[in-house]
């Protein structure tokens, strides 16, 4: 969407895309990958780990291989030069705007080779945790286009939206609830993303948070099953009517007045300084976040509302002037080894797609207690790593940089991801955040 650089730190940094490649030798063996800068171990151009990619591929083909990696500043940049005619054989977006390239059918989909289990180069399927594998098989492309995202996409990096917040200055029951957003006890002291798809998920858990509480005490009493309850709670989280639009816009007005801004990256630094006690935050930048507060002898938290939060991923996806399908598999595989998940996880600071025994002692290693600590609780991950990982951690990790990592999975039953908007749908979306942002 830890130690390192923020994703959507995109937008700030140098602008370092390379639309063509015309300059190549038609006769080279070249992987022309584009991605969010600084969203793979070692930087950009200089890799360690593209340079391994390559030493690795000879290995395995006896082929050399080159690997010319552009980045670009957002899904929507991205999404230009796609349109323009801009050739990659493998790029990286985030689950919207997958739904939306593979709708448009900007995209191939993965050809039945590389799901075979009994393959062992085969490193994504056979170590992509189940919860990533369950989620990318369940939800479909659209309704026109029916397809998993799993066709398409092979999971990256995921994780959640939440409160960082300070709890010397803030009452953890009051970020429980989206409409702290409007807490007059907090005003000038939050800040929100600017950002249409955030913003607008914002004011749709105001919206529907009573609905969505009702909804949770349902699931919890048994009184509806876990599909229809995920069906609806999409239903809710994904509400792009005229009404429901117009309804939102009124709530979002309010709460800009209490913010102390919208933002889109300096928020983590602000929130660091202590000029706000509450930043609503991408999970890897909460880690990055409460890291550096740490450092400094501020302990922050973490904290997903109760009634819904958004669930993001970002995934590796071939566009249709993809040339080298082999060689993109082979790259999506090579960063699904456990010991470059983790190089990946411990340089940008966010959350792999990969699961398993291997990046799982890395977590024991990152958070588990020390023999003597008597404030030592069990974490279960099951859902994430495999039947009994069960972590044991400091208890205050239940709310710090593991929780934003690795929520608990009743939490994680409550988050859901966004669609894509269409262009109707988006139209509507930014003439709303307009009138919100202007006014």
């Amino acid at each position: 969407m830890k130690k390192r650089i923020s994703l959507l730190l995109c937008g700030a940094l140098a602008f370092t895309f390379v639309p063509t490649f015309n300059s190549c030798s038609p006769t080279k063996n070249v992987l022309r990958v584009a991605n969010c800068a600084e969203y793979i171990y070692g930087g950009d151009e200089d890799s360690e780990l593209l340079r391994d990619f390559e030493t690795w591929y000879e290995g395995k083909t006896g082929e050399k291989i080159q690997v010319e990696y552009s980045t670009y500043e957002d899904n929507e940049t991205l999404y230009n030069y796609l349109k323009m005619g801009d050739k990659f054989d493998l790029v990286c977006p985030s689950e919207y705007m997958i739904m939306k390239l593979a709708d448009e059918g900007r995209l191939l989909t993965y050809p039945k080779e590389f799901f075979d289990t009994a393959n062992a180069d085969n490193y994504y399927v056979n170590n992509v945790s189940p919860f990533i594998k369950e989620t990318f098989e369940s939800n479909i492309i659209s309704d026109r286009n029916p397809r998993a995202w799993s066709a398409y996409a092979a999971g990256y990096m995921w994780g959640t939206t939440g409160f960082v917040f300070n709890p010397e200055l803030v009452n953890p029951d009051d970020v429980r609830t989206w409409n702290v957003f409007i807490n007059p006890t907090y005003k000038n002291k939050l800040t929100a993303k600017n950002n249409v798809r955030d913003s607008y998920f914002v004011g749709l858990g105001m919206y529907y948070e009573q609905n969505i509480l009702t909804l949770n005490a349902q699931l919890s009493l048994g009184e509806i099953e876990l599909s229809a309850y995920k069906n609806e709670l999409s239903r809710l989280m994904n509400d792009t009517s005229q009404d429901t639009m117009a309804n939102v816009k009124e709530l979002l007005k309010p709460m800009k007045e209490n913010l102390y801004g919208f933002e889109t990256d300096e928020g983590k630094n602000d929130t660091i300084a202590g000029k706000v006690s509450i930043n609503y935050q991408w999970s890897g930048d909460a880690v990055y976040i409460m890291d550096e507060a740490e450092d400094a002898g501020t302990y922050l938290h973490y904290a997903i509302p109760d009634s819904v939060s958004n669930l993001w991923f970002d995934g590796w996806v071939m566009p249709t002037s993809c040339e080298n399908q082999s060689a993109a598999m082979a790259f999506v595989n090579f960063l699904s080894m456990p010991e470059n998940a983790v190089k990946n996880m411990n340089y940008i600071g966010y959350t792999s797609c990969v699961g398993g025994e291997t990046v799982f002692e890395e977590m024991i290693d990152w958070y588990g207690a020390e023999d003597d600590d008597e404030t030592a609780v069990e974490y279960d991950l099951s859902y994430f790593f495999g039947e009994g990982s069960i972590l044991i951690t400091p208890e205050g990790q239940l709310t710090r940089q593991l929780f934003a990592q690795y929520p608990d999975e009743k939490t994680i039953t409550r988050c859901v991801a966004m669609r894509y908007f269409n262009r109707d749908e988006n139209a509507r979306a930014n003439n709303m955040w307009n009138d919100v942002t202007f006014s």
